[in-house]
């Protein structure tokens, strides 16, 4: 993996990581189902790789795989911005 190249996925993980994630549209696109407070995960691998990417936690229950995301970084937001260039 050349400088270039690593760049990218740094900038690919920094943009995941800007951007709040849109729970009602994954709800309803039924890709996360929500039962109470938590999100239970039907099939990991259909979900979009910048969400994928937040998952803090994924514990297998009765239920199915439940998931705990990564909340938004507003730290990460600027280090997206200033690597937008290599988003292209």
């Amino acid at each position: 993996m050349d400088n270039e190249e690593m760049t990218r996925e740094i900038a690919k993980a920094a943009q995941a990581f800007a951007e709040p994630i849109d729970f009602e549209r994954l709800i309803s696109d039924g890709l996360l189902i929500k039962k109470g407070r938590s999100y239970y995960v039907p099939d990991l691998r259909a979900l979009p790789d910048n969400i994928s990417k937040r998952i803090k936690v994924a514990t297998p229950t009765k239920d199915g795989l439940r998931v705990t995301f990564h909340k938004e970084s507003k730290s990460l937001k600027k280090i997206a911005e200033s690597l937008k260039g290599y988003l292209e």
